[in-house]
């Protein structure tokens, strides 16, 4: 696969402090992209840099293979939408739009055009005619993902694009940015792990300015060789138990929680993953353990607490 964005080397310092360091990363072609981590790990300066509003004190940035630099800006390449991007009260939505459109050097028929496309998209179709003002803030944030459907198949920037909202509207707004996937690369910065985890096909986890881990959603979770059953009830022989669950065939190392209410297993064979979730269960259940529930991998929640716990 190739990638629509790398960065070789990249540091970006400020006077003394150096928020990132010597980070190298590969965004994928068609990837829908996690940019996580803890607060000062560098996501906000990588997300400048990734946009072109920063530049490296060191390093290159690329937008499929386009050197970004002080003199090349990223026009035409990459469409970046901050956390905190403000549209015009008094506007249409539909003008708002249009007027973005033209900027890019489209008539105004095609500007139009591209407009409705775009609200249409985003659910927004019908209150084309209303002014800005009125929107509720879900919807100016939809009117906010219709400005980077304008161009042509730039690689999008998402900027914590559901901080502020409520649950349901967070929820709509995340499988919207998940179907635009289909069209777009996108690259999402969000400190809500669970969205991350549910949306994103990679992820890349950074701490303290550095790059601590980065692939798949499935090799950062370990989905290939690990489960975790879940049960609705702790089981009094955890230990015992896990010894039977480890004399399965394929199965390694299995690990029950402190509380004995969940167990980790690990397949030695990711062929075989399958056939190994069937026999952990089979046996669970002639024990008499009632079971909840079965996960491919760890929870991102529970790999981004590992990583950056292992880098400081």
């Amino acid at each position: 696969m190739s990638a629509a964005i790398q960065l070789q080397g990249v540091s970006k310092s400020y006077g003394s402090v150096q928020a990132v360091q010597q980070l190298d990363l590969e965004i994928p072609e068609g990837s829908l992209y996690g940019l996580i981590g803890p607060n000062g790990a560098g996501k906000t300066t990588t997300f400048g840099m990734l946009s072109g509003f920063l530049r490296p004190t060191t390093g290159e940035v690329r937008v499929r293979g386009h050197l970004l630099t002080t003199t090349r800006p990223p026009v035409g390449h990459v469409l970046a939408l901050p956390q905190d991007a403000q549209l015009p009260d008094n506007k249409k939505v539909i003008a708002v739009l249009v007027h973005l459109a033209r900027l890019q050097g489209m008539s105004t028929d095609e500007a139009t055009a591209k407009a409705r496309d775009a609200l249409g998209k985003v659910g927004l179709a019908e209150l084309s005619e209303r002014k800005v003002r009125a929107l509720s803030h879900g919807q100016r944030r939809r009117v906010g993902i219709a400005q980077t459907l304008i161009g042509n198949n730039e690689v999008i920037l998402f900027d914590e694009p559901t901080a502020g909202l409520d649950p349901r509207t967070a929820l709509e707004l995340g499988q919207l940015i998940k179907s635009l996937h289909a069209e777009r690369t996108i690259v999402l910065s969000s400190h809500n792990l669970a969205e991350v985890e549910s949306l994103c096909t990679h992820a890349a986890i950074l701490d303290k300015g550095r790059l601590v881990a980065a692939g798949t959603m499935d090799e950062i979770k370990g989905t290939g060789q690990l489960l975790f059953v879940n049960l609705a009830k702790p089981v009094d022989d955890a230990d015992e138990l896990a010894a039977a669950l480890a004399a399965i065939e394929t199965v390694g190392k299995v690990t029950p929680s402190p509380e004995k209410d969940r167990f980790a297993v690990e397949c030695t064979d990711a062929e075989k993953v399958d056939d190994v979730t069937n026999a952990v269960l089979q046996a669970l259940i002639t024990s008499g353990a009632s079971v909840k529930g079965v996960e491919r991998g760890k929870r991102l929640e529970e790999r981004f607490m590992e990583t950056t716990a292992a880098s400081k």
